[in-house]
C-alpha cells in the first residue's frame, strides 16, 4: 500500500506564530512563503468580549475536549514547494494545542 504519492520537498524554515491574549485575531508566516492571518467572529449573539466557539467539536484534530474559535481569514498566501495561492475571506478555525512525547 502506498501512504506517500509525491514528495515535493523538504525545507527548514523559521515560523511565527501569534494568538491575542483574547482570541480577537491569530496568524502565522513562514518569511517569502506563506501567511495566514484570521480574527475571530462575533456577532449579535455573542456576549462582549466572547468569541464564537465550538466546545469539544467532532473529528478535531487534537482530539476530544478542545475548543475551536471561529474566524474569517485576513490573508491566505502561499508561495512554496509547488504550491501557490492567494485568498482570503474564507473561514478559519484556532484550536489550541500542545506538543509533548517521550
Amino acid at each position: 500500500m502506498k501512504f506517500i504519492g509525491e514528495v515535493r520537498g523538504v525545507e527548514y524554515a523559521p515560523i511565527k506564530f501569534e494568538v491575542a491574549d483574547d482570541l480577537a485575531y491569530w496568524s502565522a508566516e513562514i518569511p517569502g512563503k506563506i501567511v495566514a492571518r484570521a480574527e475571530a467572529l462575533t456577532g449579535p449573539t455573542t456576549p462582549p468580549g466572547k468569541r464564537v466557539q465550538t466546545i469539544n467539536p467532532p473529528g478535531s484534530e487534537v482530539g476530544p475536549g478542545g475548543v475551536a474559535t471561529w474566524g474569517k481569514s485576513l490573508a491566505d498566501e502561499a508561495y512554496a514547494m509547488g504550491f501557490k495561492w492567494k485568498r482570503k475571506g474564507r473561514s478559519s478555525k484556532h484550536i489550541a494545542f500542545e506538543w509533548s512525547g517521550p
